[in-house]
């Protein structure tokens, strides 16, 4: 691609990046609300669980609390940008029959669009933070590099994934159900194992490596796995160049087969 259409591409993702934004919540009541409300909610039920003695989980040096709603903010940031490329991609089928479409620029927008919404969320939950005395000035400057890295990793993974999933629906509910059992893989409700198959499953997973290793800069400001965590981010920077290199050798396919 050259300068130009790499300027032509980014030209069209901000102006779908626009559109998208004014459209989304333009029927919503709560609007924006809802980015705070649906983790919130589900973490809400996993305090509510530990706290009548039917979740038991070990007292770590983080009060539950922030633990668990700095965790299902993470998730819910990674979750939705593995879930956006697809989406805005199926939304945009009557595109595909323009060949000269960048189809970059569909999933750049869909990519900011998922990130500022995470954004809005997460200057909220700071904002609680901070009031509830955790998270400094310097712990939230360091953890947005890891932040960033694991919005990245579900960037790509989706992304990985859509050119299959415009093909096939089978793909979109295989990963719904991915998802789900995810979920419990990573110490987002629990703390992070200290030993046992528990921390293998943790250290070889770079989901939970870089939603783990945000969460501890962003409220202690320490690093519990600086290697694994540097190690995940070079995944992610991977894995996201290599699902923009399949997007662009498979989009004739795809054109053809969902045209």
């Amino acid at each position: 691609m050259n300068n130009l259409g790499i300027a032509i591409t980014f030209r069209l993702s901000r102006e779908l990046f626009v559109r998208n934004m004014m459209a989304r919540y333009r029927n919503s009541l709560l609007g924006y609300l809802w980015l705070i409300l649906s983790p919130l909610v589900l973490a809400g039920v996993w305090i509510f669980l530990k706290r009548t003695g039917n979740f038991q989980i070990q007292e770590a040096s983080i009060p539950y609390g922030p633990y668990v709603v700095t965790g299902v903010f993470l998730w819910q940031g990674f979750s939705r940008q593995l879930n956006c490329s697809l989406a805005q991609l199926s939304a945009s089928r009557h595109l595909f029959s323009k060949y000269q479409f960048p189809w970059e620029a569909i999933v750049l927008a869909a990519w900011a669009e998922s990130f500022v919404e995470f954004a809005i969320s997460m200057c909220v939950l700071i904002v609680v933070l901070r009031l509830t005395g955790l998270g400094s000035l310097m712990s939230i400057l360091s953890s947005l590099p890891l932040i960033a890295f694991l919005l990245l990793l579900g960037s790509g993974i989706g992304l990985l994934a859509a050119p299959i999933g415009l093909l096939y629906e089978d793909i979109g509910q295989g990963i719904v159900l991915g998802m789900q059992l995810l979920f419990f893989l990573v110490p987002i409700v629990y703390p992070t194992p200290t030993e046992g198959i528990g921390l293998l499953v943790v250290e070889w997973n770079p989901v939970a490596v870089l939603l783990v290793t945000a969460r501890e800069t962003l409220l202690t400001g320490k690093v519990s796995m600086p290697v694994h965590a540097i190690m995940s981010s070079l995944t992610a920077v991977v894995l996201a160049i290599l699902a923009l290199g399949f997007l662009r050798l498979a989009r004739t396919h795809i054109a053809e087969r969902v045209s």
